[in-house]
């Protein structure tokens, strides 16, 4: 664990020292820093009361240049529940809460909502604000659609919907001129009231995280005693589940290993680093030019909250029987690199459908987590066309467990031998909750 953080806290430094029992952000703005209109609500990433903003360095493809969804970014702004996001978590990044939005006076948002009369009680009110302007805050097409969906991680018990929704079509008539360019689109956002200018002025660059662990891993092999360190990826189920009462753990949080977040091409693979989560998944360019349409599904797992913080090596390491990735990536062939945390360089390959046991069992070894997920690399200029469809069946249309879930990918080729008609190259289908593993 890291003996010290350092972060910006609404454009201010901050440098703690975190806790040996792991500290939720939540609980720190609260108690701590003093900064109680994050709302403590269900404490399980639901229900969106306690969301944050945070602003971190941008995903890494092809080996260096950042994602196509911002890629001229410096900072990519998500919104966050910070009762899944540990202290130790915001070292090198940049906190915003609802404080910080108004710090001179109402926003934009903050006035659509009261105009649109869309709050009652008001408690899910500093999320509703936090998410809809995160939304605004990463750019690219806004328009009423991306504002409701922005919206999929908050509930509001008291008010109803249809008077968020005005708010969210309001605001993306008064903003349909949001430029793409990162700097021109701050400018714009402080003349349009959505941040202060106060704040827009620390939101260039972020603030030097303290030593992460290297690219071998966080110290497991070094000489003394062995140590008993998690790792933890996203941890959005793992924070939900876990005894605050319990010895002190280390925790290695694998989503702040910075070096492991990337989506790249190398040979016939996709190579998917351990930090990568969700939501980078579903927005990568190169994913979507591979599987064609699979971001349509996006919408059909958690919620923007929980997308931007949940690992896809994590969805996988937790081994559900009804994970909604793990299904998804079964159907995509995906091959897993399993790193021995005890050995430097000693990793292997083994198939995802050969990874699952039994029960919560996987045939990854004690000292062994997950380092990579290969995936086939197949293009659209390639002769072989992509078919993909996912399927999960739930109580809730949004962000539920499933019951079952299914996922299927064909590939198709056209035969010279059969007029019109392609053929089937290579077809897989997952099935995820119809027993022990998936």
């Amino acid at each position: 664990m890291k003996e010290r953080v350092r972060f910006l806290l609404n454009g201010k430094p901050v440098e703690l020292e975190p806790p040996l029992v792991p500290q939720l952000t939540l609980d720190w703005l609260r108690h701590q820093a003093g900064l109680t209109g994050t709302k403590e609500g269900c404490r399980e990433g639901d229900c969106g009361a306690c969301m944050v903003i945070l602003g971190q360095r941008p995903l890494q493809i092809d080996g260096g240049s950042p994602a196509s969804k911002g890629a001229a970014d410096p900072i990519e702004w998500l919104p966050v529940t910070s009762c899944l996001l540990a202290v130790e978590e915001l070292d090198g990044k940049h906190l915003i809460t609802i404080e910080g939005l108004a710090e001179q006076g109402p926003t934009t948002v903050m006035k659509a909502l009261h105009e649109e009369n869309a709050s009652q009680c008001g408690f899910c009110s500093p999320g509703v604000v936090i998410a809809l302007t995160a939304r605004i805050l990463q750019g690219g097409p806004l328009d009423e659609a991306a504002l409701k969906r922005a919206l999929e991680g908050n509930l509001c018990r008291c008010t109803g919907y249809d008077s968020l929704h005005r708010s969210a079509k309001r605001l993306a008539s008064e903003l349909c001129t949001l430029p793409g360019e990162y700097k021109e689109r701050l400018t714009y956002l402080v003349n349009q009231g959505i941040i202060p200018e106060s704040l827009a002025k620390t939101m260039y660059e972020l603030p030097a995280p303290f030593e992460t662990p290297s690219e071998a891993g966080p110290m497991r092999n070094a000489p003394g005693p062995a140590r008993h360190i998690l790792p933890l990826g996203g941890g959005t189920d793992w924070f939900v589940k876990h005894d605050e009462t319990e010895a002190p753990r280390e925790i290695d949080f694998i989503d702040s290993h910075t070096h492991s977040r990337y989506i790249k091409k190398e040979g016939p693979f996709i190579r998917i680093g351990a930090a990568v989560t969700m939501g980078d998944f579903f927005a990568n360019p190169l994913i979507r030019e591979t599987v064609p349409g699979i971001e349509t599904f996006e919408s059909l797992v958690a919620s923007p909250g929980i997308r931007s913080r949940a690992t896809l090596t994590g969805n996988i390491a937790n081994a559900s029987p009804v994970a909604d990735m793990t299904a998804m990536l079964l159907a995509l062939d995906a091959q897993l690199v399993l790193l021995d945390t005890s050995t430097v360089s000693s990793r292997r390959t083994i198939a995802l459908d050969q990874f699952f046991l039994s029960y919560k069992k996987t045939a990854a070894g004690d000292t062994e987590e997950l380092d990579e997920i290969l995936l086939p690399l197949y293009r659209r200029d390639s002769p072989v066309q992509s078919c993909f469809n996912f399927e999960k069946a739930a109580k809730r249309d949004r962000l539920d467990i499933a019951a079952v879930n299914t996922a299927c990918w064909i590939l198709l080729e056209d035969s010279p031998s059969v007029a019109s008609s392609p053929v089937i190259r290579k077809l897989r289908i997952s099935a995820g909750g119809v027993g022990p593993v998936p």
